[in-house]
């Protein structure tokens, strides 16, 4: 939001967040900062996220490749089951419950092995080319 993309400023913040979690007073402090504002703060982050999201996904070749399609909309699927149907996953072992139960880490893992399933494994080269134009895509 900001635009920063220093390494050294997200690692000065976390530094200082995790010194702010260090000190009792301090973190009575940042404990006492109204709901409204962290919801605030939380719905402007989140919106980045997903805005972010968007503009990495409008670089991905859907006409020519049908696949990627399929891997975006089925990953969106499975991610919003636990949302959708609360009792889903009820007859699964309940030591599975909290990564059932979670719709990140069920679309994260579908997009992971639908895009290897269709896309399969690159050579590293190309793996590298396509996280550097990634990476640029993301900087513009």
């Amino acid at each position: 939001m900001t635009g920063v993309r220093s390494r050294w400023v997200c690692a000065a913040g976390g530094l200082i967040l995790l010194l702010l979690g260090l000190l009792p007073k301090l973190a009575h402090v940042v404990a006492s900062v109204p709901a409204f504002v962290l919801g605030g703060a939380g719905l402007v982050m989140f919106g980045m996220v997903a805005a972010t999201g968007v503009k990495i996904l409008a670089q991905v070749d859907f006409a020519h490749r049908r696949e990627n399609l399929i891997v975006v909309a089925v990953s969106i699927g499975v991610g919003l089951i636990p949302l959708v149907s609360d009792k889903f996953f009820s007859q699964m072992p309940a030591f599975l419950s909290p990564l059932l139960h979670s719709g990140i880490l069920l679309g994260t893992l579908t997009a992971v092995a639908l895009n290897w399933y269709f896309n399969g494994l690159a050579s590293a080269d190309r793996a590298r080319h396509d996280v550097a134009s990634a990476a640029q895509g993301v900087e513009a």
